[in-house]
């Protein structure tokens, strides 16, 4: 632990995560360990997965479990909005199809109408 809080003082980010990696191995029940890992991570993941196994230990960790509701909070929204916006996708798909099935409708409307005018037309005018 020591040698890792040396190496994050000397801005050795990495050594120090390599080296608390190593503690959470060898004391995995080490809140310590855990919340010195924390200071050092960079994906949202391996901070939950951290805040997690701090919370086992220590259940009274009021900022621990703060944060991993605040986490837990964030994904639920973030669920929420890509399930609105696939929801917004798929009528947006119908929209379109429905717009070109219209409009094929009106392509073949206006030819059929254009092609009774043209007979009736030449009925007219050539009386046959």
């Amino acid at each position: 632990m020591q040698e890792g809080r040396i190496a994050l003082d000397k801005g050795d980010r990495d050594m120090a995560h390599y080296l608390w990696r190593r503690a959470a191995v060898l004391n995995p029940y080490s809140e310590q360990v855990w919340l010195a890992l924390l200071d050092v991570l960079e994906s949202r993941e391996d901070q939950q997965v951290c805040l997690h196994n701090i919370v086992e230990i220590n259940p009274l960790n009021a900022q621990a479990r703060r944060l991993l509701r605040a986490y837990e909070a964030k994904d639920s929204r973030r669920f929420r909005l890509q399930r609105r916006r696939k929801h917004e996708l798929q009528v947006l798909k119908k929209r379109q199809r429905s717009l070109m099935m219209r409009s094929v409708l009106l392509g073949v409307l206006l030819g059929v109408s254009g092609l009774f005018f043209a007979v009736v037309l030449s009925i007219l005018i050539y009386g046959t």
